[in-house]
């Protein structure tokens, strides 16, 4: 059966602090619980399972949202905290990992992560993960030219890594299939992905972020993250969701995907 891999990055909104604009602490926080308030609806009205890479520091926030999640999700680890500060050696993710498995009370396969940038992807299995999903084999202007990097399932030394979904479309060019694309793009454009995607893999990895389901259009940062926010975001979710179901796809987290 072909699977989609429903993804979110569960972490604070500092994406205004990119652009040096003024947010709280509190409403970094709020943004991003708000928009995986709405993301739960969706998830339980359809009886939809996803993987939620959660930041440490938002896991401490709010602790009992994140174990009660983990009831019905899978939750993973997408280090301490977002901004740039806790973009470090990566065995900052071992301890990460630790506070977050203390809050659920469960071990943790995955990592991802903050803004894709990972080094020595190896070294996750000596804190015991299981896999990564840090790479996103496409070019994203100004972030990453990552077209050279494998589109499948492989082994970086015990770690197993799950890349993001991308499409090749000509040599040198591969098309993604995430949360730019699922806002900014026609409906038309993600359903021919799948069908797509499915003809060559046996699943589908889709990437958002739940402040991205909230309405952002008062924080002065570039038109694109704010576009299409909100309710637009949060209906064509459910119309994919809807979509896929209605093709025999099945949701699954990504540990359940892999067996482990």
């Amino acid at each position: 059966m072909k699977a989609v891999l429903l993804t979110f990055d569960l972490e604070e909104f500092d994406l205004p602090r990119e652009f040096n604009q003024e947010i709280s602490d509190d409403e970094m926080y709020s943004v991003s619980k708000r928009g995986m308030d709405r993301i739960k609806i969706i998830l339980d009205r359809h009886s939809v399972k996803a993987t939620f890479f959660t930041t440490a520091n938002f896991a401490k926030k709010y602790p009992l949202i994140v174990k009660e999640l983990a009831k019905e999700h899978e939750i993973a680890c997408h280090g301490f905290c977002h901004s740039d500060n806790c973009i470090e050696d990566i065995s900052q993710a071992s301890f990460a990992k630790k506070e977050i498995e203390k809050i659920i009370g469960e071990k943790i396969n995955g990592f991802r992560a903050p803004r894709f940038e990972i080094r020595d992807i190896h070294r996750l299995s000596e804190f015991g993960f299981e896999y990564d999903s840090s790479i996103h084999p496409t070019v994203a202007p100004g972030k990453y030219f990552n077209i050279h990097q494998k589109r499948k399932i492989h082994k970086i030394g015990n770690i197993t890594e799950i890349p993001l979904s991308t499409l090749p479309l000509i040599p040198f060019l591969r098309a993604p299939i995430n949360w730019y694309m699922l806002r900014h793009f026609p409906s038309l454009y993600y359903k021919l992905f799948t069908g797509i995607n499915f003809a060559f893999s046996d699943y589908l990895m889709l990437i958002l972020h739940p402040w991205e389901f909230t309405e952002i259009n008062h924080h002065n940062i570039p038109k694109e993250f704010k576009k299409n926010s909100g309710d637009y975001v949060t209906e064509k979710l459910e119309r994919y969701i809807q979509f896929c179901k209605k093709k025999d796809y099945k949701f699954e987290t990504v540990s359940g995907f892999l067996g482990l």
